[in-house]
């Protein structure tokens, strides 16, 4: 029997490091980088600081426009609770430091969720509170990812494609809703930043590296 690793299964690694790659960067896009991006570093605005400068825009504020802000964070929440899952899972065979380094990702991911105030009122409020309770499981399925490696990877995978269209669908959605007001509040035409192609940009890769992992690549081990 040959010790050099067959097709199938050089494929299911690469497709593992697409995987887990993609999501880190779209965690990266959703979190620090410029969602609204200006020249001045004080004018850019991430996902987490745009979902909270939308609820001061007059149109918002009269609910004239409906926005769910929450839906500007689907991209950072998709990325910190899928990574420690993906990165611990067994058919990937990543090699162990990456998993430890992915994992170790997920808690400034999940910092970046909260609330920009860090106080118990208001990290329990209502408005802040799914937030909360997200950016906990995502830290705690980060120390327990360990034991939940055998979940099935097609079920991973594919939850992971539904979730990352939402996350690129609808976070785009609101951004149209409120490029009038964030034209007007900034005196020129805004248009997504880099960092919003970044995040869909990673979760189209992590779906494609899931789907290859998942489908495509067992057909080749199995030749």
């Amino acid at each position: 029997m040959s010790d050099h690793p067959s097709p199938g299964s050089r494929q299911i690694a690469w497709a593992g490091w697409l995987f887990t790659a993609g999501l880190l960067l779209a965690g990266v896009g959703g979190a620090f980088a410029p969602w609204v991006y200006r020249g001045p570093v004080a004018l850019q605005l991430t996902a987490p600081g745009l979902a909270e400068f939308v609820k001061f825009l007059p149109e918002v504020r009269s609910t004239q426009v409906q926005v769910t802000r929450l839906y500007f964070l689907l991209p950072l929440f998709t990325a910190m609770l899928a990574l420690p899952l993906v990165a611990a899972n067994q058919a990937l065979r990543l090699p162990g430091w990456w998993r430890w380094l992915l994992r170790l990702a997920v808690v400034p991911l999940a910092l970046a969720a909260l609330s920009p105030v860090w106080t118990p009122g208001v990290l329990t409020s209502a408005e802040f509170r799914l937030q909360t309770g997200l950016a906990l499981v995502a830290v705690g399925l980060a120390a327990l990812a360990p034991l939940l490696g055998r979940l099935p990877l097609k079920m991973l995978a594919a939850g992971l494609l539904a979730a990352g269209l939402a996350a690129i669908i609808l976070p785009w959605q609101q951004l149209w809703l409120v490029q009038p007001g964030l034209t007007t509040a900034y005196h020129e035409t805004i248009a997504p930043g880099w960092g919003w192609w970044l995040a869909a940009a990673g979760l189209l890769l992590a779906g494609l590296g899931g789907g290859w992992a998942a489908f495509i690549a067992p057909q080749q081990t199995d030749d």
